[in-house]
């Protein structure tokens, strides 16, 4: 039956009038039978991308912006500043003596080191180094802000939940004063609290951070250590999951940080889930079979896995580690998460 032959048009254009809407006319709009990504798998290759930070060193001068970033943009979200949905992946780019503003956000926000050595962040007053592998947390509206202090230009890999949270409507930003030279005068305060893996100091207090981690670095030499010694799974992997020290559950209440090694060969077992993920491509070189595509990919580049599509990951050198960043907690909390293995 077409539209303008129902028995109830009449009805249906008097209800939508009055700003109703009839159910029985919207329900397979409005309740649709399984998830479906408006994005396809993305992949930014890095030699590609390299050119960028290059010009971006020279052309942007760092007192003039918030952040020498360069953002992930997926053509599928209509120009959105988007990577994939609910998370944006980026670099940033420091040039030796740059500060980068502290400033502080609603935004759940990670750093990964790539070509890092030298840049320091700075979270709630303490310095956190940002050597090769390591991971730091900038959990929601805590202050931070990122200096280089080595001869070289550094580069790292950063992810954020910015389009979840400003679809949300429930961003807030602090900006920082330039001059402010107190707050790069820290060392690593009561980071040296989380250095003992299965030791936590006990205290009266919670730490106040809203079920994210009071950790927020977490070495690149601790990570690789304890894969080396990990037993591989059935399908050849090796994964491990950042944890918050105190709960046992994520590293932030609304990001999943998850590091995976690969041997050659070997390819890990299909999967889909209802989260969202970015991969980096820490070292080595490989392929991935995600939906219908086929990834391949090289150090440092980055590729996106969208909500509810399988993906499975091979390497070709003799390993390969990737990085993977998913809005995972956000499904788990709302009761939303789903994984089905193919």
């Amino acid at each position: 039956m077409s539209p303008t032959d129902r028995p109830d048009r009449e009805l249906i254009d008097a209800l939508e009038a009055a700003h109703y809407h009839p159910l029985w006319t919207r329900y397979r709009a409005i309740t649709p039978m399984k998830p479906a990504a408006r994005d396809n798998p993305m992949l930014w290759r890095w030699r590609d991308f390299a050119p960028f930070t290059e010009r971006a060193a020279r052309e942007v001068p760092i007192e003039d912006v918030e952040r020498r970033a360069i953002i992930l943009a997926h053509p599928a979200f209509g120009g959105a500043t988007v990577t994939t949905a609910n998370l944006i992946a980026a670099f940033t780019i420091l040039e030796p003596g740059d500060h980068a503003v502290p400033h502080r956000h609603t935004t759940a926000a990670i750093r990964f080191g790539t070509r890092a050595a030298g840049a320091v962040t700075l979270v709630n007053g303490r310095r956190c180094a940002m050597n090769e592998g390591d991971l730091v947390l900038t959990p929601p509206m805590c202050w931070h802000g990122h200096i280089n202090e080595g001869r070289e230009r550094t580069v790292w890999f950063d992810a954020a939940n910015i389009p979840f949270i400003c679809g949300m409507d429930a961003n807030f930003f602090e900006p920082g004063s330039r001059g402010d030279t107190a707050f790069w005068k820290v060392d690593e305060g009561d980071e040296r609290l989380y250095t003992g893996s299965g030791l936590e100091a006990l205290r009266d207090e919670p730490h106040g951070l809203q079920g994210h981690s009071p950790k927020f670095h977490y070495p690149g030499d601790v990570t690789r250590r304890l894969l080396d010694a990990m037993p591989r799974a059935a399908d050849g992997q090796r994964s491990l999951r950042y944890t918050n020290p105190e709960t046992g559950g994520p590293v932030m209440a609304t990001l999943d940080c998850q590091y995976t090694r690969l041997v050659a060969g070997a390819t890990t077992r299909a999967r889909r889930a209802t989260h969202n993920a970015v991969c980096l491509v820490v070292s080595g070189d490989g392929y991935s079979e995600v939906g219908d595509e086929r990834i391949e990919w090289h150090q440092h580049d980055v590729f996106t896995v969208p909500h509810w599509t399988l993906a499975a990951h091979t390497a070709r050198s003799a390993e390969a580690d990737l990085f993977i960043v998913s809005d995972r907690p956000v499904f788990e909390a709302l009761g939303l998460l789903r994984v089905e293995f193919e």
